[in-house]
């Protein structure tokens, strides 16, 4: 009666938890390394053997110590698996005076005591039923654990097959222990020189060490995007794909250009003469030396002054940046004239203008320049 109570009041305090926690913080998770939530439990308590003369031996009589030692590993917040060994020392009743197992002694019915050592050694399957109804909950309190699984049950000169069942109430210490309160069954066949069924019950409490790493992680949680957003990836991905083929036609275009010369004649020779650029680019390509250096030799060629003018592309970058690029284009041609083709410094100065529109015949391309010019 005091054994059925305390299942009933178990199994009421799991259902009160979980209907507490399904407002909790609850989270899916990813699945843990082999080496990850590994634990070792142990706990003592007592256990009953039932048989064929169970009956003729008062309850209270036939209580024996038990211990319990197991060690095992969770392989997702609800499905673990286990070793464990359950035993010590179980009491009965035979009426036959020369029994294996009586340890001498006679109850007042004419039965003889029963005393021997039990091992039981078993393999489980444990569901935690609270984290799978509930979800993972890494602070919970309390978790509704039972239990399943088979082995080999020894005592005196018998070894048997045993089928296992019990309920592991969990309650939590800390992240490293927690405290079991563990009901626990056995059935077998004739182990112990009986000839029908046979059992053990017990109750034992205990703790649970987890080894590190414990816990386990949530899935990443991957934010929505909407369609009209994603559709406005597309339409700039589309975008920057036509760009990226009109550069790459530019670029042939612009390795299979001539060099060319613009003079501008006014009053006499004044040349003009013009450097293109390739985009965002202050270094000058080789197609171009043949222009600077036919710059170079008009320039010598004369005593006068000429200022080599830097311009940017507005379209293609911040006007901060444009004006330093066409700085840096304009010294280029420059020192190349200078270093390379031995112009003197005293006749070139340098001036830039950032970032500016179409320069000629509406082609951006065309506004990448530096010009040299009296």
């Amino acid at each position: 009666m005091k054994k059925g109570l305390l299942v009933v009041l178990l199994a009421a305090t799991s259902v009160g938890l979980s209907a507490q926690e399904n407002a909790a913080k609850n989270f899916k998770v990813e699945t843990n390394r082999f080496g990850a939530n590994w634990f070792i439990s142990g706990g003592v308590g007592a256990q009953v053997y039932v048989g064929d003369h169970d009956g003729k031996a008062d309850f209270g009589k036939r209580i024996a110590p038990a211990l319990d030692i197991a060690v095992g590993k969770w392989f997702t917040p609800g499905i673990g698996l286990r070793v464990a060994y359950n035993g010590l020392q179980a009491k009965g009743a035979t009426p036959f005076a020369n029994g294996p197992l009586v340890d001498g002694g006679q109850f007042s019915n004419g039965y003889y005591k029963e005393k021997w050592n039990v091992m039981n050694f078993h393999g489980d399957v444990m569901l935690n039923l609270t984290d799978m109804i509930c979800g993972y909950k890494e602070d919970r309190l309390y978790s509704f654990i039972p239990y399943a699984g088979a082995g080999v049950v020894r005592g005196a000169d018998f070894n048997e097959l045993g089928l296992n069942a019990g309920l592991i109430n969990r309650f939590r210490l800390s992240s490293a222990l927690d405290l079991n309160v563990e009901l626990r069954g056995l059935l077998m066949k004739g182990a112990f020189g009986n000839s029908g069924p046979e059992g053990m019950a017990g109750v034992t409490v205990g703790v649970t060490y987890k080894f590190k790493k414990r816990g386990w992680n949530a899935v990443p949680t991957v934010p929505m995007v909407p369609e009209s957003q994603l559709n406005e990836m597309r339409d700039r991905v589309n975008a920057l794909k036509g760009e990226n083929e009109a550069l790459k036609r530019d670029l042939v275009e612009a390795r299979n250009k001539k060099p060319e010369v613009i003079v501008k004649k006014e009053a006499g020779f004044i040349p003009r003469y013009v450097v293109v650029f390739n985009i965002g680019k202050s270094n000058i390509s080789k197609r171009e030396y043949m222009n600077i250096e036919s710059m170079a030799k008009a320039i010598k060629a004369t005593d006068k002054t000429f200022t080599v003018t830097g311009y940017a592309d507005k379209g293609t970058g911040s006007a901060e940046y444009n004006m330093k690029l066409s700085k840096k284009r304009a010294e280029a041609v420059r020192d190349l004239m200078v270093n390379e083709f031995g112009v003197p410094a005293s006749q070139l100065k340098v001036d830039y203008k950032g970032g500016v529109g179409n320069m000629f015949y509406d082609d951006a391309k065309l506004s990448r320049v530096a010009i040299v010019e009296e």
